[in-house]
């Protein structure tokens, strides 16, 4: 018999753990209780399909498939290589790697030398010169600007979205499969038009989608409760002659002790490495709660005090002040393995996973390096596909590309001068770039950088990046020197500033670099049409996501929150001023915001 916890049964099936326990209860499956934890046997489940699953897995069979000749990939968005690595793992031979940020690029060389990886901006690179050589593109592509597609619902409604891109590549390259993986959100996205103009392109394409699906990373060896959607695409001229059957699952669920010490997936405990540390102050609120639990476990005084206005907001808010538990798989891992709305606190001690444990969450080897800053590699490892899942799905796809091999008999293309095609224009274009930059001063070369909010969080732990110390009484003694932020305020917030009610805003995913946070004493809100007129105090600066504490908030929206109390007016009524930065930010001193060389 197969025991299952009550918890990881909850996380399978994708129900709350307080669902789960009512149903024990109420005695709706036999309950059991193995080494002082309550649970199921799987077999008693049989009757729900994820269990089903799991009982009848081939996962033994499956990691017998081989390919029965060398399948060619080019891989778009790779990243820290959660993905390129767990496909390599099944049987494919990369030819080409393409992502922007250059020290996920230095992951890949570092680990794969001898992977081909190209850096920069894939609008830059033409894909033409592998077309009907490669067996099968992937990529794992955001789906950001995507609000405005849909009202064709052709190639042409994605263009400005990085799906553009992988649609591009795919029709420059003929690969006879392609795959797209994103997270579930994708499916709801815009009320589902997203989606569907992606099916829409990719029918354009010449494409058959088989039928989307969401995999659990915790049915395919992975020891986190993490979803990503998987979209896969057969060419016409092959896809009503082959199925592509997706992998059968685990047959457990594995958790954190999985990942920590020598288990199933690990011959041995976790290597020691860098990591971020708690402040005594966060350290001290989270010494105070027990394994698997969050901030409903500290006194309320405590919890008021930590959780500060997220208190007042709805939703569970059961990412805040979160331990994990070594009995369960962990929670889906962000960027930042410490931002205060999903705390990943270690169960045993009280301190941030470090990068090695977040790695092996995610089911990297332990000998795969990662390049940069602490930032850099939490960033890497926590935006990463499981390598166990993608694994899993690359296997699929080998038996599908063994199946297609039954039927073409085709042989496998040395793309290595089609890649050195590829390098050659890049630096072509890149050459010609700089001789037509030459001549441009340098004044106007000059660019205002956004902050990186991860590293933020990796200088800040606790979230808190200023506490200006403002009081009422020398207000206006102060007032002269004190610095000041002015931000253009959204329409869906301007009610709240107009009633001069409003104690928080939260700024866009854009905040320049060049603004000093910690001098920063007022908050002056930029009304579009009218302009300025109110001034606030600003009583904390920290990093957190635009909607914290609700039910549909993005544990990776990380933005920075100013939270503000009103002062007064500055003027009887609203006056114009410019915004200097993006117009949307300007920073100055409220003397010189008076005076008429501002106003």
């Amino acid at each position: 018999m197969h025991f299952i916890s009550l918890n990881n049964f909850a996380a399978l099936i994708g129900t709350s753990n307080a669902t789960v326990h009512k149903w024990a209860e109420n005695g709706l499956y036999p309950l059991h209780i193995e080494n002082g934890i309550k649970g199921f046997f799987l077999e008693d489940l049989d009757s729900i399909p994820e269990v089903r699953e799991m009982l009848e897995s081939h996962w033994d069979e499956e990691l017998q498939i081989s390919s029965y000749r060398p399948y060619t990939s080019v891989e778009l968005f790779a990243g820290g290589g959660g993905l390129a690595l767990g496909l390599s793992m099944a049987g494919f031979k990369h030819v080409l790697l393409n992502e922007f940020d250059s020290h996920a690029c230095n992951t890949l060389r570092i680990n794969r030398p001898n992977w081909n990886v190209i850096e920069g901006d894939v609008k830059d690179v033409d894909f033409t010169p592998l077309r009907d050589k490669v067996d099968f593109l992937s990529g794992g592509f955001p789906c950001q600007a995507f609000s405005y597609a849909g009202k064709q619902g052709g190639f042409n409604d994605t263009r400005g979205t990085l799906f553009f891109e992988l649609a591009r590549a795919v029709k420059e390259i003929r690969p006879k499969v392609f795959m797209g993986e994103n997270v579930k959100g994708l499916i709801s996205h815009d009320n589902g038009r997203t989606l569907k103009t992606i099916k829409n392109v990719i029918s354009e394409l010449g494409y058959t989608l088989v039928e989307p699906k969401v995999l659990k990373a915790i049915m395919y060896q992975v020891p986190q409760k993490r979803e990503r959607l998987i979209l896969i695409a057969i060419r016409n001229d092959l896809a009503d002659k082959v199925d592509f059957r997706w992998p059968t699952p685990y047959s457990q669920v594995l958790t954190l002790k999985d990942a920590f010490f020598k288990s199933v997936i690990y011959d041995t405990d976790t290597p020691k490495s860098e990591g971020v540390k708690y402040p005594a102050k966060k350290q001290k609120v989270l010494d105070l709660v027990p394994q698997g639990c969050d901030w409903r476990s500290l006194p309320e005084d405590v919890a008021k005090e930590y959780m500060g206005g997220s208190w007042l907001l709805g939703g569970g808010k059961t990412g805040m002040a979160r331990r994990l538990s070594l009995d369960e798989p962990s929670l889906t891992l962000t960027c930042s393995p410490c931002q205060k709305q999903t705390e990943r606190c270690h169960p045993l001690e009280t301190r941030p996973l470090t990068v090695r444990e977040y790695a092996r969450i995610q089911t990297f080897p332990d000998s795969w390096l990662f390049s940069g800053t602490m930032s850099h590699k939490y960033k890497q490892i926590g935006n990463a596909v499981p390598v166990n899942l993608a694994f899993a799905v690359g296997r699929s796809l080998i038996r599908l590309f063994n199946d297609i091999q039954d039927i073409t008999k085709a042989e496998t293309c040395d793309c290595s001068d089609a890649v050195a095609e590829i390098l050659a224009r890049l630096n072509q274009n890149k050459n010609r770039s700089n001789c037509s930059n030459s001549s441009i001063p340098n004044e106007s070369k000059e660019r205002i950088t956004q902050l990186s909010i991860i590293d933020l969080l990796m200088e800040y732990p606790d979230g808190i990046v200023s506490e200006p110390m403002v009081g009422y009484e020398n207000i206006l003694d102060f007032e002269k020197d004190g610095k000041a932020l002015i931000c253009l305020v959204k329409k869906d917030n301007i009610g709240r500033f107009v009633n001069k009610d409003a104690t928080i805003y939260y700024a866009g995913k854009k905040f320049p670099a060049t603004i000093d946070l910690n001098k920063l004493s007022y908050f002056i809100p930029y009304i579009s049409g009218r302009g300025v007129r109110d001034l606030y105090r600003i009583k904390v600066i920290r990093v957190g996501t635009r909607k914290e504490g609700q039910v549909d908030n993005n544990p990776d929206d990380y933005r920075l929150v100013f939270e503000i109390e009103y002062v007064k007016p500055l003027f009887p009524e609203y006056r114009q001023c410019q915004l200097k930065i993006w117009h949307t930010y300007t920073d100055t001193k409220l003397g010189k915001l008076m005076s008429s060389s501002e106003i």
